[in-house]
């Protein structure tokens, strides 16, 4: 764990709401103005922390060109203590709103230099910790910025600006105020294109005392954001290899998500499995004002009981190595599909030199010495897994490792075949849940083996191609050019994606996808299904496990063969210990 920078962090970690993690809600600026009869709010509060066990309070001052005084902040911070729960300060650093989707404020002008001094200057003043919701990012092009940027890149741009503005105008504006002071930035969920925004998980880390992670989800398919829910779990994992024992929580909210319950559930159960050391509801109106969600916080409280009673019992996270860097781009949520298949990762930010499974998606294809460190890996016995968006990435560099190209040809496939001997032979006849476009791959015959393969006409595309590297080996996975399409290969050709991975693992998953799997070194595991329809799904166990316990349940359930057979059910967690 990092050097925790000042002892407000140490002290927060130390008082959790429930045995094992604390639980926030966050108060925007709203919010807190409408709270003029405090016995009529606590009437109304009661929806919450009569189903929540509610330990902290973020209070928001600005947002939107609207704020809140310190008389208010004052008044519903003594309220909030007077019933037992910690308070902190919130910033969120938006415009009016007036423009197209969400503004930033403008930092080349003095008006939103003076609005965030004016924010972090009030926060300072009445709280010893603050957040910055995760609108602390920068897209306005107005005439100034377009000015002051010159021939830098939008990104190069909005980072320097935000180094600049972190380092003079927050940081240095609450030091003054209040030295002790723990201030947090908060990072959003769509991780895949932060640079662009301003957003830096090298730089911000580093100048921040804390940061705090977004792990929203919502519906995958129909809502902007397009986010597979393993995100939920990666980018909590993911951040904390930005800022190791200094990443907070997990923050997540119940819009796009009343289609389905347990969708918002999801969220909550993935945060957590990640090992969250707290989890914050947004937000205080719509969970206890809207309709729409006046149900949400009985089942999330429910949930927070359930997992409070296991998550002790589960070790630390374990997965694949997933390397990718802060500046990555290419493959957007790749890590999140391939985890809605069975695969379990570990992110890191940095190269993870020591680790024997290393996962190499289009984006790490960014880092100039990635050759030389696939290359050091494989040579010392590491198995490098990479997808077809790496290869095309890398171009012709990637030959030093095996002679495999990413051509201009596509294919659409739905039948496919594995391979019982290495890659020999191609065997079988599988049909996909439909047809899927996926790029062709060339490859030489007999110097590269196919231990996957979807059909065409007298042909055949490779899906996973693998080769010996030194002491080591390198695999190419094929990924559709509609990514969600991974879903749609059969189990058999999921099972040698997974098999892949599993060199580390105790245990795969043998059955179709969206079945999500979670690992921890102390031999405790979490199944979970988001398929639509109850489906029997197999585990593949390593030798020398004899049985498999069901924790929550508290029975034993015998391996047979090798394998663990469980009934999967829509949204079920099966959370396992193995026996040995």
């Amino acid at each position: 764990m990092e050097k925790m920078k000042n002892k407000s962090i140490a002290e927060r970690l130390a008082k959790t709401s429930y045995k094992n993690f604390n639980v926030s809600v966050y108060c925007p600026v709203q919010n807190i103005n409408n709270i003029t009869d405090f016995d009529d709010f606590d009437r109304k509060f009661k929806l919450l922390y009569g189903n929540v066990k509610i330990g902290r309070a973020y209070l928001e001052c600005y947002r939107g060109l609207k704020w809140c005084s310190k008389e208010q902040l004052l008044k519903v911070k003594e309220f909030f203590e007077s019933k037992g729960i910690a308070t902190s300060g919130g910033i969120t650093t938006c415009g009016d709103g007036s423009g197209a989707g969400f503004v930033s404020l403008c930092y080349s002008r003095p008006e939103g230099q003076e609005i965030l001094k004016k924010a972090v200057a009030l926060n300072a003043e009445v709280f010893d910790e603050f957040i910055f919701d995760d609108f602390y990012f920068l897209n306005c092009r107005c005439k100034e910025c377009v000015a002051k940027k010159g021939s830098r890149t939008w990104s190069q741009f909005r980072l320097d600006q935000k180094k600049w503005i972190t380092e003079e105008i927050v940081m240095k504006t609450a030091k003054e105020i209040n030295p002790d002071i723990n201030v947090i930035v908060k990072f959003p969920q769509w991780y895949e294109v932060f640079n662009e925004t301003g957003y830096d998980l090298k730089m911000e880390p580093a100048l921040f005392d804390s940061i705090y992670t977004g792990t929203e989800t919502r519906n995958p398919a129909y809502a902007q954001q397009h986010l597979p829910k393993y995100l939920s779990y990666f980018v909590m994992r993911y951040l904390e290899s930005a800022a190791p024992g200094r990443n907070l929580g997990g923050w997540f909210d119940p819009y796009e998500c009343t289609y389905n319950l347990t969708s918002y559930l999801e969220q909550g159960y993935l945060t957590l499995f990640a090992k969250a050391k707290e989890v914050t509801l947004f937000c205080l109106g719509s969970l206890i004002d809207d309709p729409a969600y006046q149900t949400f916080p009985a089942a999330v409280g429910q949930l927070f009981e359930e997992v409070d009673s296991y998550l002790d019992q589960l070790g630390n996270p374990k997965g694949a190595a997933a390397y990718r860097p802060e500046y990555a781009r290419g493959e957007d949520n790749i890590h999140n599909y391939l985890g809605m298949c069975g695969v379990p990762f570990e992110p890191y930010i940095d190269y993870p030199e020591k680790e024997k499974v290393i996962f190499l998606a289009e984006g790490a294809a960014e880092d100039k010495r990635i050759v030389e460190k696939m290359q050091r890996s494989m040579l010392e016995g590491a198995d490098v897994i990479v997808t077809s968006g790496f290869v095309r990435k890398l171009g012709d560099a990637f030959k030093e490792f095996v002679n495999v190209s990413y051509s201009s040809r596509k294919a659409i496939v739905s039948e496919y075949a594995d391979s019982k001997d290495n890659g020999v032979t191609v065997t079988g006849k599988y049909t996909g849940v439909k047809p899927i476009l996926i790029p062709q791959l060339d490859y030489c015959t007999n110097d590269v083996w196919e231990l996957a393969a979807a059909y065409g006409m007298d042909n055949n595309f490779p899906i996973v191609l693998r080769c010996s590297y030194g002491e080591g080996s390198i695999s190419v996975i094929t990924i559709p050019d509609d990514m969600g399409n991974l879903y749609n290969y059969p189990k058999q050709v999921l099972n040698v994606i997974r098999g892949l991975f599993s060199r580390e693992m105790p245990v795969s998953v043998d059955g179709p996808a969206q079945v999500e799997l979670f690992v921890y070194d102390n031999d405790k595991v979490i199944v979970r299904s988001d398929m639509p329809y109850t489906e029997s799904v197999d585990l593949k166990v390593e030798g020398g496990i004899r049985a498999v316990k069901d924790i929550v349940k508290d029975v034993e359930i015998p391996v047979n063969d090798g394998r663990v057979t469980l009934q999967m059910s829509p949204c079920l967690n099966y959370v396992l210990e193995l026996q040995r």
